[in-house]
């Protein structure tokens, strides 16, 4: 089972307990149908419901337009600490999530799992790159905090 460290993040704006704080972000990939990959670190978000992206990473991923939707459900109005609806916008697509076993090794012969799954880029920036949430990510795999202290473990729910 994989372990990864919490990566110190700070938020030099915030009072002054908050200023710094241990992270469970994790390096994934965005793999396209055309085999693009794109490699971002991502922040787990277990009150997240989708995976979140920056809209910036999209034309990377040969997505030329990330608010063309093949269908209205892809379309999600987002709520939550951030305001009420629509506190932004995600418009999802259909591509792949690369989990890699170690995040020195980001190439696809270290990959722990690929996962196909919606991925919503986001219409307004947010602090973080992206967002892993419970689809597409917590669905697959289970999360356990401080073993050691320090580090956080992945392991697949499904073989």
């Amino acid at each position: 089972m994989p372990s990864f460290p919490y990566i110190r993040t700070s938020l030099p704006f915030s009072k002054t307990f908050l200023k710094f704080k241990n992270s469970p972000i994790l390096k994934v990939g965005l793999l396209s149908t055309f085999q693009q990959i794109v490699k971002v670190e991502a922040y787990i978000d277990t009150g997240a419901q989708l995976c979140l992206f920056d809209s910036s990473y999209a034309k990377y991923l040969g997505i030329k337009d990330f608010k063309h939707v093949k269908s209205p459900e892809d379309k999600v109005l987002l709520s939550g600490v951030g305001g009420k609806a629509p506190a932004n916008i995600a418009y999802c697509h259909d591509l792949k999530l690369v989990i890699f076993k170690d995040p020195k090794h980001l190439e696809l012969k270290n990959v722990l799992q690929i996962i196909e799954t919606k991925i919503g880029f986001l219409e307004r920036s947010i602090a973080v790159a992206g967002i892993l949430g419970v689809y597409g990510f917590l669905d697959r795999f289970s999360f356990k905090t401080n073993i050691p202290k320090g580090y956080f473990e992945i392991e697949p729910l499904f073989d």
